[in-house]
Parts: C-alpha cells; structure tokens; sequence
C-alpha cells in the first residue's frame, strides 16, 4: 500500500507544462526531479503547450493549464514551474529556434503569472536530451 510507504506531507514537487508526447515524459521528469531536488513533477500536458501559451489564441486552453498550475502550487507548494518543447513536436510542428523563441515568451508569461516560483524553460532535442534556455 504507497499511503504505508511514504509520508506525503514532506515531499517536494515541481511543476512541468509538457507535451502530451511520450518520449519526452520521461526524460523531462528525470531532469526536473535533480533541477529542483524534488520527489514528484506534477505534469500538465497539452499538444505543443509552448505555443498555445504564447498564442494565446486558445483562451479555455491557456486558463485550463493556469488552472492546473496553480493547483500544483497551491495544493503540492511546487518548488518550480517548467515549460517545455521538444523536436519533433506534432501539436507544435516549428522548428527549433521558433519554438525555442516561444518558450522563453512561455516562461516570461508564467513568470508574471506565478511571481513567487521560479520558471524555466526546457528544450527535449532530437536524442531526448533535455536543455535548460537561459
């Protein structure tokens, strides 16, 4: 039984905004759980979320994954909010320096969203190796 296992009131969470594609679960959870030392990634997922964030043409979208976030912030205290993009992406079908300009306008969004967290922005390339954007 997990509840016997662990005591969940001590545990760290992040937050990742992810494609819904699988080959990049993984490796975004391996790399957020060491980025910010934490236990569980709590983990939005939507097709291509690095341009509907910066679209914005999608509304009940873009409210959908605040709404999300904020329950991972809320309800988990995630330590860290990540948004992501990834090669290959078929929700997000641009290439790499287009959707690498649409995380970083993704991360400045979350970052006056969520003012007290800290947002990253990650980029999953065609090895799913997962790079941090400065």
């Amino acid at each position: 039984m997990i509840g016997s296992c662990y005591n969940f009131s001590n545990m760290k969470y992040c937050t990742a905004i992810n494609c819904m594609d699988g080959r990049v679960q993984l490796p975004v959870i391996m790399y957020l759980q060491a980025r910010f030392n934490a236990q569980f990634v709590d983990m939005i997922t939507e097709p291509g979320p690095n341009k509907i964030l910066t679209e914005g043409e999608d509304d009940v979208a873009v409210q959908s994954i605040l709404a999300r976030v904020r329950i991972s912030t809320d309800k988990h205290s995630s330590q860290g909010i990540a948004v992501v993009g990834h090669y290959h992406c078929a929700g997000n079908p641009a290439g790499k320096a287009e959707q690498i300009a649409q995380i970083e306008e993704a991360v400045q969004f979350l970052r006056h969203e969520f003012r007290d967290i800290e947002v990253i922005g990650l980029w999953v390339d065609e090895n799913w190796r997962v790079h941090e954007q400065k």
